[in-house]
């Protein structure tokens, strides 16, 4: 007996949707929003903010790099990377390029960056992404704000 393809597929979709139904702690509906996570909302240490938000960067180092997004008048994001990828040159500009599909960043797998040169573009390994606090924002040195 030969099940046609288009029953397969909702079978299919079925069992995907209940084996996420299933898996582990799911938000509340209508939980918390991008914004308000990157406002400090429900889940505290989370915080997101979308790519074309970013309305300066800072490279501190060669590990790490401050974005000022729009989000919020003293929201500054911190990334730090595993590989002393970053120079501080302005002629090697970063690129940024959003995973999964949207360009909202709220893990280090949401985000690829690369420092762009004339020979190629060197990838950067993101460790981590974190939103800073006011009281961090406010002590950081003025060469170092984005």
């Amino acid at each position: 007996m030969t099940v046609p393809f288009a029953t397969a597929l909702a079978a299919l979709g079925a069992l995907t949707l209940a084996g996420c139904a299933a898996g582990g702690p799911q938000a509340p509906v209508g939980g918390p929003t991008a914004q308000s996570m990157a406002a400090g909302g429900p889940e505290a240490g989370r915080a997101c903010f979308r790519l074309n938000a970013i309305r300066g960067q800072k490279i501190v180092d060669r590990n790490t790099v401050l974005f000022r997004t729009s989000v919020g008048p003293q929201d500054v994001f911190r990334v730090t990377m595993r590989n002393a990828c970053l120079t501080t040159s302005a002629s090697d500009p970063l690129v940024l390029i959003p995973s999964g599909g949207s360009d909202m960043v709220c893990d280090r797998m949401d985000l690829d960056v690369r420092v762009a040169s004339p020979i190629g573009a060197t990838p950067c390994l993101v460790q981590e992404i974190r939103k800073l606090t006011p009281a961090e924002v406010a002590a950081l040195p003025r060469d170092q704000r984005p």
